[in-house]
């Protein structure tokens, strides 16, 4: 059985667990780095780090053996990306809203191989890492936003995002300090997925033989 941290018990290990799954949710608009910048991008390094334990299956063939790859912009380096996806009328609809909000950008993509039998688990595994990024920063207090907006992913936009040949665009992901509950009702656009979750028992089965 695994051992939670020596300053857990068990039961408190499991709630802290659970509540970083079950609480986290879609925030599209958020307060930028928040009051602490500094925080904030120590929150990012260490979410960063978080990520990369998520499992793979088959090792890259190369140096760097992870399927996934994260780009991170703050900063300058934000307002730079933004101004060049503004310029090249990328962005429409909410996505100026949401590019304004975010205190990070994360272009993230994966690496396949062109052998279906092990791109799937590349494209599995990077999915998990990006899961993994999401409940490190939500467990951090910031909030976040797995973008899919295909557009983000096309070839314009990868090389503004410097985005490497051969690899596949998996989504955009935006964080930074969560809106006060009523800025967030005022303005925030939440994902409309959280409140239409069903129990177990709709999508899995259990057999005991």
């Amino acid at each position: 059985m695994i051992s939670p941290p020596d300053a857990l018990s068990r039961d408190d290990f499991v709630r802290a667990v659970d509540a970083a799954i079950r609480e986290r949710r879609t925030r599209k608009v958020l307060a930028g780095a928040g009051e602490d910048p500094q925080a904030f991008e120590a929150a990012l390094r260490s979410a960063l780090e978080q990520a990369g334990m998520a499992p793979f299956h088959f090792a890259r063939e190369e140096q760097v053996p992870e399927p996934w790859r994260f780009r991170v912009f703050v900063g300058e380096g934000l307002k730079q990306v933004h101004r060049a996806l503004d310029e090249a009328e990328i962005l429409y609809g909410k996505l100026p809203a949401i590019f304004d909000g975010a205190g990070a950008v994360v272009q993230a993509s994966w690496l396949p191989e062109g052998r279906p039998e092990r791109d799937w688990e590349h494209l599995a595994a990077a999915a998990a890492a990006a899961q993994n990024f999401l409940l490190a920063m939500h467990a951090r207090g910031y909030g976040s936003y797995w973008c899919s907006a295909p557009i983000l992913g096309q070839a314009a936009a990868a090389r503004i995002f410097g985005q490497a040949e051969g690899e596949s665009y998996l989504g955009t992901l935006f964080f930074g300090a969560p809106l006060s509950p009523e800025d967030e009702a005022e303005r925030g656009f939440i994902g409309k997925m959280h409140a239409r979750r069903t129990p177990a028992a709709a999508w899995s089965s259990w057999n005991e033989g």
